[in-house]
């Protein structure tokens, strides 16, 4: 409780020098942002599917309305630090870092959490550009829906920067923790809600779907500002993942710490 209360202390400072660095590879940060823009394709697609009438309910309103708030909660859930952790812990840049007075984690958490304001600003000439062809993702949420929203987007970042890291720290013990990911992913995107919404799947499917940390950390905040989902039980399973995974990653990192030092890094 001692360290994290020292981290807490020092995070607007970390917060500082990450917005600091990523004001000076500004030019990289767009390259990362406009390489999640896989929900414009599936809009396209899906709204060509959608041209003879609805499916499952879901018309080219309704599909315009879900894949821009896919965009969006996508944009600012974006995580990256599976690549950092990895290409650290395989070169050995991990070991300075170590000897810093504070987690390493906290780093790159700070720069996860200094990207945002990025990536609003790229996102939104793109909704805007969207909006002239798809008018229907200009919406106005209910006050229950927008502030569950909020809630859940916050525990989808975690979700997500949780999976990312217990993939990195997997590097401590696999060489390629990166095509393990890959494999998550692909399930990701489909359970997620990011090429399919999961109302489109069979109920069995979707039902046990909303239970698994993929909808977590994506479908879920999507689904409660469109009112697809029920506010309480969504933030209770979301909120459980974040523990379930946070105690994960303490618990492998602090092993593959042991494993790294064992070998004479």
């Amino acid at each position: 409780m001692i360290a994290l209360g020292h981290a807490l202390r020092a995070f607007p400072s970390l917060l500082r020098i990450a917005v600091a660095e990523m004001v000076a590879y500004r030019a990289e940060m767009i390259i990362w942002i406009l390489t999640a823009t896989l929900p414009l394709v599936m809009l396209a697609l899906w709204n060509a599917a959608a041209a003879e009438g609805p499916l499952a309910g879901f018309g080219q309103a309704e599909f315009a309305r879900y894949f821009g708030v896919t965009l969006l909660v996508r944009q600012l859930t974006g995580v990256w630090v599976l690549w950092e952790l990895n290409q650290q812990i395989r070169t050995g840049a991990l070991s300075p870092a170590l000897l810093r007075p504070m987690n390493p984690l906290w780093w790159q958490f700070a720069e996860t959490v200094a990207a945002v304001p990025w990536r609003v600003l790229v996102l939104v000439p793109v909704l805007a550009l969207v909006a002239l062809w798809r008018p229907e993702i200009i919406f106005v949420p209910t006050p229950t829906a927008a502030l569950g929203f909020g809630v859940s987007l916050v525990f989808a970042l975690l979700v997500a920067w949780f999976v990312q890291c217990l993939f990195g720290i997997l590097a401590f013990w696999f060489d390629q923790s990166l095509g393990l990911f890959q494999v998550w992913f692909f399930v990701w995107a489909v359970l997620g809600g990011y090429l399919v919404p999961l109302p489109l799947l069979p109920a069995p499917v979707a039902a046990a779907a909303a239970w698994l940390p993929f909808h977590a950390s994506l479908g879920a905040p999507v689904e409660l500002l469109l009112g697809l989902a029920p506010v309480g039980p969504t933030l209770a399973v979301q909120a459980g993942w974040v523990a379930i995974l946070g105690l994960a990653t303490m618990f492998t990192w602090r092993a593959g710490l042991r494993r790294y030092g064992a070998v004479g890094a």
